[in-house]
């Protein structure tokens, strides 16, 4: 299977209503989920139709925000988490996937005062039950900056197995 970039959802947290935003966002975005999780408005957005890569992808969410009228974008600014949240599917070939945001881009999402978080996938294959199983021995453990040899190897990171 190859690595790949999947898409870019944007996801918000907020003491405070969201339906404003999503209201404004309108048909440019699909809403994955709108609602109170523990105490908070939780809302997932991707861009309807998809972009390209995340670049693409969170400058159409930047250029969104940024559009929103005043009274609407104090409830973006009260929010207390913005993410941008990447993700990819892993696989085993091509041997490395680069994937860049522009500074431009990332200047745009700090002015927003929002943040980049990238999910990695493991790769999947259909067991016969029809259920989604984890292939090739991959670790679910996080991996810090500086992985010893035996996570390297065990996680294919080398590009060895």
């Amino acid at each position: 299977m190859d690595v790949q970039y999947l898409n870019t959802d944007l996801e918000i947290e907020s003491k405070s209503d969201l339906s404003r935003i999503v209201k404004e966002f309108g048909n440019d975005v699909l809403v994955h989920h709108h609602g109170e999780i523990k105490s908070y408005q939780h809302a997932s957005f991707s861009i309807a139709g998809g972009c390209a890569d995340a670049d693409a992808t969170i400058n159409s969410f930047c250029l969104l925000v940024e559009q929103l009228p005043k009274d609407v974008r104090q409830i973006w600014d009260g929010c207390c988490s913005r993410l941008f949240d990447i993700g990819y599917e892993s696989g085993t070939s091509p041997r490395t996937l680069r994937s860049e945001i522009r500074a431009a881009t990332i200047q745009r999402i700090a002015e927003l005062g929002a943040s980049i978080v990238v999910t990695i996938y493991p790769e999947t294959k259909e067991s016969a039950s029809g259920i989604a199983t984890h292939q090739g021995g991959l670790s679910n453990k996080p991996m810090d900056a500086s992985p010893n040899a035996s996570d390297v190897s065990r996680n294919h990171w080398s590009g060895d197995t």
